[in-house]
């Protein structure tokens, strides 16, 4: 009499099962991993874009505000400021406005408006100016000494801020 011995001839059904629920168990950690570290990247990425945007505009903004002439005085409102500077001829505006390009902070110059950042929060943007006596040491007028534009983007939501110093003393309209 001989005896038979049976060997398994391949996976049993539990084996399959137990392998297939370890592989869905990895793989669903190993996609968290993933799927953090692209949110990661990607609100980065945003925010190095976003700096760069306002960056830009706060230093153009300043190069306006910085040579802003003396006369004809310059025309302040809520959300523009109306001037010439050293820069170019005629009157340039520089306003905070929701214009044709969506919400945002736009320069007019010689007839043409052009868009320095846009999405900016309208309702919580402003231009104002600090008004000082006698920068001159005169006894009659007030003098602006500094000129300061405030904004918000919506996609942020931080405030963004210059104080620009104009290089002419400029007296209060």
């Amino acid at each position: 009499m001989t005896m038979r011995c049976r060997l398994p001839h391949g996976f049993v059904l539990i084996e399959l099962v137990t392998t297939l629920i370890l592989i869905g168990v990895i793989g669903a950690f190993a996609g968290l991993f993933l799927y953090n570290g692209i949110n990661g990247y990607l609100a980065s990425k945003r925010n190095s874009e976003s700096a760069l945007k306002v960056q830009v505009a706060l230093d153009r903004i300043s190069a306006e505000l910085r040579n802003v002439k003396a006369e004809p005085k310059p025309v302040f409102a809520a959300k523009q400021i109306t001037y010439q500077n050293d820069i170019a001829a005629g009157n340039r505006v520089l306003q905070i406005e929701d214009g044709p390009q969506g919400p945002g902070i736009y320069l007019t110059a010689g007839g043409s408006k052009n868009l320095l950042i846009d999405g900016v929060d309208v309702a919580q943007s402003n231009v104002t100016f600090d008004a000082t006596r006698n920068l001159d040491n005169e006894n009659n007028n007030n003098e602006i000494s500094s000129i300061r534009v405030a904004f918000r983007l919506t996609e942020i939501g931080t405030p963004f801020r210059v104080e620009v110093y104009p290089r002419a003393l400029i007296t209060y309209p």
